[in-house]
């Protein structure tokens, strides 16, 4: 038997035999596998062989995720599939358990940052080492979680079902239901009492500036209505996007076709141009979060005669300018270089780039360009899926203020950090010294609080 929980992914595994107790041996093809709810009988996933691994003979791999929202019980998964031409099964039992935590559903906001390693460390102008990296995301760690502090609310998109008890001491009419910080960008599902309420039946309020909507109220001319449960807990269900506000700018296209178990992503020109460390990123309906970047071969090589030692040869020639874009970082041997402009197959480019080494290039030499992303798969309480070569890959954009505080906030962590917290500085007049926080930053927090911050619920008089 198998335990998972659900939100979280296991490998289920399938083996053949020629015959019992004898060796393995490969089916005729791909196996499919069906998983089943053994009470009820309900399809918690359809046939399928797409995903279906072969790592070894006779051996049957997939990598199955079960939605958080999934009823927690026992699943049948059963493999079929034709040896000789004749119909061959296997099956599993899996226990599902419900989510106890943030964590087992993937939408702990720890990693969720609300700016990039990029940004910080194009604002510090910082050498990209190891070092710096690590000291920058700690920053980065606990910058964003100010800001959340800061604001009394979480500004990332989260798929999840959450629970509220009716009646409760909410103080309010028996119509209303207060989200408080569970804000809600959309809805999917409204369920009271073991009934599900249609959306025709409610009104997600505030309508005029919303979202994040705070609270639920049931139309007053329907029939609909809160409670009936056999008890008040967690008598009202609700199924949406929760936080902020789902705010997303198209950036590129995947480079690859993906499984559900890859954590290794190739992306185009114009993603790698935009995508940082920390960013959160959407591909169909999966969300996924990057933790790194890597370099990878354009397959395009230096043109023309090369580029010399000089600091001012900064155009860089190659065979299809179409197949990068600006603000892009290449690797040209061991020297790192931004592009600032592109003219057909000329790219203009920084040199020395991240506090590498400039140097000369021969023609011929390969492009290395920071292509492929690794991610956290099935974040926020999305699920991992495949998705198709060249599908469009979407970047989510927190509001600007929270961006420029989190970048600021971090900034000044990382120059503290190196100082030992004791930086100082004279104020215009010398007479006294100052923290190196200076009131350009609380300034900053202040106006971040004023447009984004959670106040107090609204009350009729």
């Amino acid at each position: 038997m198998t335990e998972v929980i659900a939100g979280q992914t296991v490998t289920l595994l399938a083996q053949f035999y020629d015959f019992e107790g004898g060796t393995l041996t490969d089916l005729d093809a791909t196996p499919s596998i069906a998983i089943t709810s053994i009470a009820t009988g309900s399809t918690a996933l359809a046939a399928t062989t797409s995903g279906v691994t072969h790592p070894g003979t006779g051996s049957y791999g997939y990598a199955w995720t079960p939605s958080s929202a999934l009823a927690p019980g026992a699943y049948l998964a059963t493999w079929s599939g034709l040896k000789n031409a004749a119909a061959v099964t296997a099956t599993e039992t899996i226990t599902v358990t419900a989510p106890a935590t943030a964590e087992d559903t993937n939408t702990s906001p720890a990693g969720i940052w609300y700016a990039t390693r990029e940004d910080v460390m194009r604002a510090l102008d910082v050498k990209l080492t190891a070092r710096n990296s690590a000291q920058i995301d700690r920053a980065l760690e606990s910058a964003s979680r100010g800001v959340e502090d800061l604001c009394h609310r979480r500004f990332y998109p989260v798929q999840a079902t959450r629970y509220f008890d009716w009646p409760s001491s909410q103080y309010r009419p028996s119509w209303r239901l207060w989200l408080d910080d569970n804000e809600l960008i959309s809805l999917t599902t409204l369920v009271s009492g073991g009934v599900t309420i249609p959306s025709t039946d409610y009104f997600l309020e505030p309508n005029r500036s919303g979202p994040p909507y705070s609270r639920i109220e049931i139309d007053l001319d329907s029939s609909a209505a809160y409670g009936g449960g056999d008890t008040h807990q967690r008598d009202i269900q609700v199924t949406g996007l929760f936080g902020y506000r789902n705010t997303e700018t198209q950036v590129g296209a995947l480079a690859e076709a993906l499984d559900a178990s890859e954590t290794a992503v190739d992306v185009n020109a114009a993603t790698s141009a935009v995508v940082g460390v920390g960013s959160i990123v959407r591909v169909d309906s999966e969300r996924m979060i990057v933790t790194g970047r890597q370099m990878l071969d354009t397959g395009q090589n230096v043109g023309g005669s090369g580029l010399t030692i000089l600091p001012n040869n900064v155009t860089l020639t190659v065979s299809d300018g179409t197949a990068f874009a600006v603000d892009e970082i290449l690797l040209v041997e061991s020297e790192r270089m931004l592009i600032v402009d592109i003219a057909g197959n000329n790219l203009t480019v920084i040199r020395a780039w991240d506090g590498s080494v400039i140097a000369a290039h021969a023609a011929g030499v390969d492009i290395y360009a920071a292509r492929r992303l690794t991610v956290r798969r099935g974040a926020l309480g999305t699920t991992a899926a495949t998705h198709a070569d060249a599908t469009s890959l979407h970047r989510w954009d927190p509001p600007g203020l929270v961006r420029d505080l989190t970048i600021a906030d971090a900034i000044n962590r990382v120059l503290q950090e190196q100082a030992g917290y004791a930086r100082t500085s004279k104020t215009s007049t010398g007479a006294k010294s100052v923290s190196v926080e200076t009131l350009s930053l609380e300034t900053l927090r202040t106006q971040t609080y004023t447009a984004h911050g959670r106040k107090a619920r609204l009350r009729g008089v």
